[in-house]
């Protein structure tokens, strides 16, 4: 880990490729153990760490080609191969794949799933929703942010809350007012993410380049460098709003949480 340049001030905390510093884990559904391990053990980037029960992800190999802020040979050979993240085993089954950046949780989940395939799925995602400053801890100590305080999302919830808000939409316009009317609502109550946020993906609906998570994950890297500059007015709705407002292409393509995805001409929204 290292201090980034100076921002107001302050040293923002930041990776060895140069991402901010801010814990992400993605959980997933597996066949079994023995399947994922499997496929570990064919990969030269993969090295098992039994005395901390998992498998350390290292920046070479198979992975030396994936694009960071800072690359591979930005990195001090003094300092490699460096750790991109940890895969673990947890007592409750599935897998967890554990990183201290957006980028390298977004790059993970393009990296392992072709690696893996269709039978390991990426079901939910815990993030702290906040960026550090270089004097806050080492990064073992930080990373354990990621169990204090977790709000956990109920997809249960999101369904209701998505019923009260589009209760009779049919068509596209009905939609378009429904949508505008939850957004001003959400600006309004100035709704906003939670410190330690645990919310379930949607695997049926993501793209094999893992389009959704990463823009899911980015808007919230947005909103924890905005407050990290002193704009805490900037809640995750705020940004988006700002993000569709500046860019059309973002607005096109945006399937993230805090809007369903959009009806088909006049079928009903179920």
């Amino acid at each position: 880990m290292k201090p980034s340049k100076d921002t107001n001030k302050r040293q923002l905390l930041a990776t060895m490729t140069d991402e901010p510093f801010q814990p992400v884990r993605l959980y997933y559904s597996i066949p079994d153990r023995s399947f994922v391990i499997k496929k570990l053990q064919s990969l030269k980037c993969m090295v098992e760490v039994p005395h901390e029960q998992c498998w350390q992800w290292l920046f070479q190999a198979e992975s030396a080609s994936l694009r960071f802020p800072g690359g591979y040979d930005d990195v001090p050979k003094e300092k490699r191969p460096i750790i991109l993240g940890r895969i673990s085993f947890p007592n409750n089954g599935g897998m967890a794949l554990q990183t201290n950046s957006i980028s390298r949780a977004t790059e993970g989940a393009k990296f392992f799933g072709p690696r893996f395939g269709p039978e390991v799925i990426a079901i939910r995602c815990r993030m702290v929703n906040r960026c550090f400053a270089a004097n806050e801890g080492d990064m073992s100590a930080l990373m354990k942010t990621l169990d204090k305080d977790v709000s956990v999302i109920d997809p249960r919830e999101a369904e209701e809350e998505f019923k009260r808000d589009f209760a009779g939409v049919r068509t596209v316009e009905d939609y378009n007012r429904a949508a505008h009317a939850t957004m001003e609502r959400k600006l309004k109550n100035r709704e906003d993410v939670p410190m330690v946020e645990d919310f379930p993906l949607a695997p049926e609906e993501e793209t094999p380049e893992f389009r959704d998570l990463t823009i899911t994950l980015q808007l919230r890297g947005i909103r924890a460098l905005e407050h990290w500059k002193g704009n805490t007015h900037m809640t995750l709705v705020a940004v988006i709003v700002r993000m569709v407002e500046q860019n059309e292409q973002f607005r096109n393509k945006y399937k993230g949480s805090c809007l369903p995805p959009l009806p088909q001409g006049n079928s009903n929204t179920k």
